[in-house]
């Protein structure tokens, strides 16, 4: 090769490698500039266990944990869910008293940073409080054992702010079977289904994330309205009972409901399941321990057991992982039909997704895969927003 050939070859090289550096930067400020403009709904996180339980202050910026205000912040996030979790070691009997500290927690961040949160109760509250730069904040019981059999605690929930409610976690309850133990009633009973029409009238929101595909089919007949999965990947990629498989997905949307794709890494990535299983580290199987505990011990014991949401030191599985869960979801259920719905704070995430801080990295991702922007801000909080208007009425 001559001097001249050799030259022209570094030029054509470095012009490529400028062009390609521009065109990521481009996308970037795409990705940023979207990510800004677009109303970003997350429908479910479990950073409330880290306030009553460690005393969080969420008006810090941490070192802990996934969430808190500024990284919210960062996140672009518009409005949250915060996840109110009664362990359900605390079901039968204790499971109420639970709740309503969850609650109590969420109404103590309320009450302490007035000008950076509110409680939202509806889409048109969350426009409101989103214009003002705030964060919009909603709550979620995870796990039917919180009403305790009693549709005055599920009506007194509400009237607390609840929007939308869990019908199990990985326990199986008095009348709704769990996807992660044994079933009982082949989906719901008579008063599980008392319980989805008194919550379509009240206008919140059934979820069936953690329940059964019985007991998904038997919500979808019964409810009058939109149904969620409020932290559900997909079951066709991973093999986790958690997860929806491509007939729930299809019946999710058919009622016009959402799914919002969670980004646990047990839950996305199948290598991942498989070495966390193997090293009998399953999670929600240690969470739904039947080991009867002492009411006295039970807060000790809820509090031993946030560690083990930490990272049990499994590779991580790369964000693509994540993104793949949201394309199955929308070639199966219809773009209309995907949302987020993280479950961060704590659990182990793909890499990349380490905190809430990280969440535009998921706007970027989407416009690599050749997303248009109308298709991401449905995906991002404007299909949630549209199931949300037809379970309160505005």
């Amino acid at each position: 090769m001559n001097r001249f050939a050799l030259l022209l070859l570094l030029t054509m090289i470095c012009f490529v490698t400028v062009s390609s550096q521009q065109s990521a930067t481009g996308l970037e400020r795409q990705a940023a500039d979207l990510h800004r403009r677009a109303l970003v709904i997350d429908t479910h996180m479990d950073t409330l266990q880290r306030v009553l339980i460690k005393g969080a202050d969420l008006g810090v910026e941490s070192k802990d944990g996934q969430s808190d205000l500024p990284r919210l912040k960062a996140g672009g996030i518009d409005a949250q869910f915060f996840a109110i979790w009664p362990d359900p070691m605390y079901a039968p009997h204790h499971a109420a008293r639970r709740t309503l500290q969850l609650i109590d927690a969420m109404y103590g961040v309320l009450a302490r940073y007035p000008d950076r949160i509110e409680l939202a109760r509806h889409a048109a509250d969350i426009e409101r409080i989103a214009a003002t730069g705030r964060l919009a904040a909603l709550m979620g019981i995870e796990g039917g054992h919180a009403i305790q059999n009693d549709l005055a605690l599920l009506r007194m929930f509400h009237r607390l702010g609840v929007s939308y409610m869990t019908l199990t976690h990985s326990n199986t309850n008095d009348w709704a079977d769990s996807s992660t133990d044994k079933a009982r009633w082949g989906g719901l009973n008579d008063f599980g289904r008392e319980v989805v029409r008194e919550m379509n009238r009240l206008g919140m929101l059934v979820d069936v994330s953690h329940v059964s595909e019985e007991t998904v089919m038997d919500v979808l007949e019964v409810s009058t309205k939109p149904v969620i999965a409020s932290h559900s990947s997909c079951l066709a990629l991973c093999n986790h009972p958690r997860n929806l498989s491509d007939k729930a997905l299809r019946a999710i949307a058919q009622k016009d409901g959402v799914i919002g794709i969670n980004f646990f890494s047990g839950f996305v990535d199948q290598r991942y399941l498989d070495t966390m299983n193997a090293r009998q580290n399953d999670i929600l199987a240690t969470l739904n321990e039947k080991k009867a505990i002492p009411p006295e011990d039970l807060d000790r014991v809820a509090a031993e057991r946030l560690k083990l949401l930490e990272d049990p030191g499994i590779p991580r599985p790369p964000l693509a992982r994540l993104l793949d869960h949201i394309d199955h979801a929308v070639k199966i259920a219809g773009i209309d039909h995907v949302g987020i719905g993280s479950d961060l704070d704590t659990i182990p995430t793909p890499e990349g997704m380490n905190d809430v801080s990280d969440m535009p990295k998921i706007t970027k991702g989407l416009l690599e895969r050749g997303y248009s922007e109308q298709h991401i801000r449905k995906i991002l909080g404007g299909n949630f927003m549209r199931v949300l208007r037809q379970a309160t009425g505005r």
